[in-house]
């Protein structure tokens, strides 16, 4: 029978960078056991989560250069390397976030049974694991000013954000030994939504059912989720919760370690098996899909991973997801020796480019001028066209546009903002002291499908701002928009809002919905902000002339 060692032995807990050491108690001897020193857990997690939100490993970066270095990318998909790297640089400084969405806080954590008792904080009788990294996260959140993106459920189907962006969510397992593993990691709603699984056929594994459906799921990755990407598969699992499970750990790299599955009958290896065939189709599919770092190219993927697990002969399940450009992980150990951390790059400068990169050919747009003659002279262009967009805009996400089309279905008017202005979906993070904005970038376009519609019909939102690609039916509708007098669709760079912030925002208030939080309507000041055509005003389609 095929041996299955423990899922812990399996975990790749020996980061590139190496670890350093804290200065934070490490458990301390009892006997023969060790003990949690008083607060060691919510302080290591308020510092890996701080970390996570404002610095990278340096192998994402170096991801990103070997993009901006290869001759064979294009000029668009060089021009996004090479902001992701200054993004980098400018959110190491401490002040502005990699990402306005800061992400759901997640840990992952192994700890060895020789470790005793709960994670005892000054005056209090003791925490449980969970609560003292929920504690450790929250003041992370509140130190750092980073987003409340959490909805909790209310009546009916109602929600509200109460701030601060809890729970934290905690899996903690306890596995022979003295030493406590664990990874934390940011989770943006972005690159979540990338996430599939499906109960495939067994029949799926024959060689050409199998490209082909995972050419499709690559294809249905599309750009919202901030490529370039990790992208990572699972093919098998003895439960549809197992092949999830195992895609998470594998998204973090923590299954970087596994071997490759056996080139004979042997049973003789793990059940949990890397596939190097499978991730280089993966690599070959991602290049040939024309998406590319976001703006068109070979490049929509820094690296593959997949992975193969035992499965019921009935059942096999496929698992897909990726890890976005701002990808936020961490690991971090506690042993008698003391309390580590993950080393993350803290000078991403040594990346850049020497000379600066252009995104070349780019008309500038002033934003200023009325609504309408904006729209056509945007909607005339080609799709795919470089901009430089200078002027104001408002931002309006989910939320707002579910009160925009409430208005519509009660037959009231609709704000004058929306036929004076772009839209652009964004909501930012908070702004630290002395500074005019937080980080600041696109949320995915699709998600806001379901209402651009019947706001193209009634003559507003005629000039939109995002990431990613939309449906058919908003692609026909920008079109009649177009046929009208003019509409377009405009996508700026997702996994800049650092760079964004910093260097691209001259000024930011709430004019409405002031109780949505971050999701609240502000007018925004931008100035030469990096964006191409992604739908013009006879409905062509960037990303459908991209794709195969």
């Amino acid at each position: 029978m095929p041996t299955t060692p423990p899922l812990h032995s399996l975990l790749d807990f020996a980061p590139q960078g190496g670890y350093r050491r804290l200065d934070l108690p490490h458990p301390r001897k009892e006997g023969s056991l060790l003990r949690l020193e008083a607060g060691t857990l919510e302080a290591l997690a308020r510092e890996a989560f701080r970390e996570i939100a404002f610095l990278l490993p340096t192998r994402q970066l170096e991801g990103f250069a070997a993009v901006l270095a290869d001759p064979a990318a294009s000029e668009p998909e060089r021009f996004v390397a090479a902001s992701l790297l200054r993004n980098a640089a400018v959110a190491a400084e401490g002040v502005h976030p990699l990402c306005q969405d800061t992400g759901s806080a997640i840990v992952y954590g192994w700890r060895g049974e020789e470790i005793l008792g709960k994670a005892l904080g000054p005056g209090r009788p003791g925490l449980a694991d969970e609560e003292a990294l929920e504690a450790g996260r929250a003041r992370a959140w509140k130190d750092s000013r980073l987003r409340a993106s959490t909805l909790l459920p209310g009546p009916g189907l109602g929600e509200s954000n109460p701030g601060g962006n809890g729970p934290l969510l905690a899996q903690i397992a306890s596995v022979p030994g003295r030493d406590y593993r664990l990874c934390f990691a940011a989770k943006g709603g972005g690159s979540a939504n990338r996430t599939s699984l499906s109960m495939e056929a067994p029949s799926l594994l024959d060689g050409q059912a199998l490209e082909k459906r995972l050419a499709a799921l690559v294809k249905g990755l599309g750009v919202s989720g901030c490529p370039p990407y990790r992208i990572t598969c699972v093919l098998g699992g003895l439960s549809p919760e197992e092949s999830l499970h195992a895609l998470a750990l594998a998204g973090l790299g923590l299954l970087d370690g596994l071997g490759p599955e056996p080139k004979t009958g042997s049973h003789n290896f793990s059940a949990w098996a890397r596939s190097p065939e499978l991730e280089g189709l993966l690599s070959r599919l991602a290049a040939s899909s024309g998406l590319g770092a976001q703006f068109g190219g070979s490049h929509l993927a820094l690296d593959t991973r997949a992975f193969r697990l035992p499965r019921h002969a009935a059942s096999l399940p496929l698992a897909c997801g990726v890890a976005c450009a701002a990808a936020r992980s961490t690991r971090a150990r506690i042993d008698e020796e003391g309390v580590w951390l993950e080393v993350l790059e803290t000078d991403p400068g040594r990346f850049l480019p020497k000379e600066e990169v252009l995104l070349e050919g780019a008309v500038k747009v002033d934003l200023d001028r009325p609504l309408s003659e904006l729209a056509a002279q945007l909607g005339r262009l080609d799709a795919g066209t470089p901009l430089l967009l200078s002027g104001k805009v408002v931002t309006a996400r989910d939320r707002a546009h579910a009160r925009f089309a409430a208005l519509v279905r009660e037959g009231r008017a609709l704000p004058d903002y929306l036929y004076r202005h772009p839209v652009f979906y964004a909501g930012p993070t908070e702004a630290a002291p002395g500074q005019v904005s937080g980080s600041f970038g696109p949320t995915t376009a699709g998600r806001m499908d379901a209402f651009l519609p019947a706001l193209l019909e009634l003559g507003a939102s005629l000039v939109s701002i995002a990431k990613g690609g939309r449906s058919g039916p908003v692609a026909e509708a920008l079109g009649r928009a177009g046929a009208k007098g003019g509409a377009a669709y405009l996508c700026a760079i997702g996994g800049a809002a650092a760079l964004t912030g910093r260097d691209h925002i001259l000024s930011s208030t709430i004019i409405d919905h002031a109780d949505l939080g971050m999701e609240a309507v502000r007018l925004v000041e931008i100035r030469d902000l990096p964006a191409i055509v992604g739908i013009n005003g006879r409905g062509e389609d960037f990303y459908s002339r991209a794709k195969p």
